[in-house]
């Protein structure tokens, strides 16, 4: 049976399904011509102004290690207060609450929250430190401290921040100025950051990468979505060629005085010893100074911060007078046999120049050891200025040495120009009496000294020095090792030098050095008294290199007003160079600095 096939009727079901489909429809085009031409200017600058940012999660820095390998400078977790700063900054009430708890001023917290202006939204350090209560408490208040958080970062730790403040620096978060300073060096600035030191010299090899959570965030800064996360790669390790026991001895032995003993590897150049006194703790500069703190640290009339071994320069007194032997010996005018008299002083017209004693006819054997002025006022007149001035450029005085550290000084040498500008009448026969025996226009660091120490040592040569030995890439183990360059050259006859080198035992063994004898070593040493001021004791000079054969160590020590140069300085050079070559010193002097 065929039949025809039934029709269904339209019901009002099939009426509604139609108009919610036809209603959705009509809704969506409403929509994207409202987005397209009603949104559409809005919607392109939000679209500009959104970018991807990332926030940054803290390498762990490079360590520091000294020459036996120990670590001076490492990293160790922290608790780190952090802040979103254009959160933070709109609610005062919040970081009053949030500094009593860390028991610091609300003033240095707010500075710390406007440095980091820059990164919005973005949580940034303001605070290392915290105790643990106050991280918890942080951490369950979270909710209503507004722009506020806390996280552990891995922070520098400095094993010896007192001994080895002058050497190693600082790290501290950085400010605009170091931000503008370090993007010019094409670096992206960490969370932290070195400012002095070796922190601020080795700062691309240290900061390893950072490891960073990739967010999009709108124009306020504020984060959209997540992107990723890379995670941080360590920095490189320095190895140094300081020695942490000889560098806290030394110290010791300068105690109340303020001064500086420098020691280098002749060979090399590798500084075994860089001792500045009176030091600080480097290791308040991580959780950040007040701005009380830094400014009485800054004003302090002994100047803590200020390294003497390489940015202070003193009249070198009769340290300088192997300068004025070479001097002589490359103008021609120096014979050892050759004798010059003293009566007690060296006379330029009407003007006496004082020396130490009454030597008689002299020689310069017997000069160098008793460090008589008037033969080397005689020689160095002889020599001239420029023969002086010559033989500065050639052992690297009036010059930067290059070590590896900034802030490093020049030192003064007075060449013609510098006379014509700083002074105001003519050089005169008396100024170059004063720059033979290293008074007058002449100022040297004691790393220039050092130098010329290691540069007698190696018979005319003397090289670069340098505070890293070698530079360790932990990821891979390999080691890059520091060349040596060469930094001061005497071209003369090789006969002069053991000349030299035994008239500077013989000042150990029988002149002005005698306290700094050794038992069992021959070495060699010079004393100097260098006047500065009236009514101040002399500055006290040693530079010396040992043993004698072969030498290992090259040293100046520098006491400011400690008098005499075998008073203070040489029994501390002794001790330095006892404690380096044996160990320990035979008889370890208890009061050389003790004023």
């Amino acid at each position: 049976m065929i039949r025809a096939p039934e029709e269904r009727p339209v019901t009002l079901r099939d009426f509604v399904f139609l108009g919610v489909v036809l209603a959705a429809v009509v809704a969506f085009l409403v929509r994207l011509w409202y987005l397209q031409f009603v949104q559409s200017d809005e919607l392109r600058v939000r679209g500009e102004n959104s970018s991807e940012a990332s926030v940054s999660r803290l390498a762990p820095r490079g360590r520091i290690l000294d020459r036996k390998g120990r670590v001076i400078a490492g990293v160790r977790p922290e608790v780190v207060v952090t802040a979103k700063p254009s959160i933070a900054l709109k609610h005062p009430e919040v970081i009053q609450e949030v500094a009593a708890r860390l028991g610091i001023d609300p003033k240095r917290l707010k500075r710390e929250i406007e440095e980091h202006a820059r990164v919005g939204e973005l949580p940034a350090p303001v605070h290392v430190g915290a105790d643990l209560q106050v991280a918890a408490w942080l951490a369950e208040n979270a909710y209503r401290l507004q722009g506020f958080g806390v996280e552990t970062q891995p922070v520098r730790n400095y094993v010896a921040p007192l001994e080895l403040a002058h050497s190693l620096g600082y790290v501290r978060q950085p400010r605009d100025v170091d931000v503008e300073r370090l993007e010019k060096q094409g670096i992206q600035p960490a969370a932290y950051v070195g400012l002095a030191g070796l922190e601020r010299q080795y700062e691309a090899e240290l900061m390893g990468t950072a490891g960073r959570e990739r967010v999009i965030v709108d124009a306020r800064r504020r984060p959209l979505r997540e992107l990723g996360v890379d995670h941080p790669i360590p920095g490189d390790d320095l190895v140094l060629g300081i020695d942490l026991d000889l560098q806290k001895y030394a110290l010791q032995l300068l105690g109340g005085y303020r001064g500086s003993v420098v020691a280098i590897d002749p060979s090399d150049g590798t500084v075994l010893c860089l001792a500045s006194n009176p030091t600080y703790d480097a290791s308040k500069f991580l959780g950040g100074l007040s701005q009380d703190e830094y400014s009485a640290l800054r004003d302090d009339p002994a100047r803590p911060l200020f390294p003497r071994a390489y940015a202070a320069a003193y009249a070198p007194g009769s340290t300088f007078k192997l300068v004025t032997t070479i001097a002589g010996i490359e103008a021609g005018v120096f014979s050892p046999s050759r004798p010059a008299f003293c009566s007690g002083y060296y006379q330029v017209g009407r003007k006496r120049f004082k020396c130490l004693g009454v030597h008689g006819s002299v020689s310069y054997h017997r000069a160098l050891e008793k460090s008589c002025n008037a033969y080397f006022a005689d020689l160095g007149v002889r020599a001239g200025p420029d023969a002086l001035r010559k033989a500065c450029d050639q052992v690297g005085i009036g010059r930067r040495t290059g070590i590896d550290i900034p802030g490093e000084a020049t030192g003064t040498v007075a060449t013609e120009e510098w006379w014509a500008k700083h002074r105001d009448r003519p050089y005169s026969t008396g100024d170059t009496v004063n720059f033979s025996v290293g008074q007058g226009e002449l100022a040297v660091t004691p790393l220039q000294m050092a130098c010329v120490a290691a540069l007698v040592a190696n018979n005319g040569e003397s090289y670069q020095p340098h505070m890293v030995r070698s530079v360790v890439f932990p990821n891979t183990g390999e080691t890059r090792k520091i060349d040596k360059f060469v930094l001061g050259k005497v071209d003369v006859s090789m006969q002069y030098w053991p000349l030299i080198k035994s008239a500077m035992v013989a000042a150990i063994e029988s002149g002005t050095a005698q306290t700094a004898r050794i038992p069992g070593l021959r070495w060699a040493g010079k004393t100097g008294s260098a006047e500065n001021r009236k009514d101040h004791d002399t500055h006290s000079w040693f530079v010396g290199f040992a043993p004698l054969e072969n030498p290992r160590i090259a040293i100046c020590v520098m006491v400011e007003n400690g008098g005499h140069g075998g008073t203070r300085a040489a029994p501390i050079a002794k001790g330095v160079v006892e404690r380096f070559l044996n160990g320990a010193p035979s008889a370890p002097p208890q009061s050389i600095a003790s004023r």
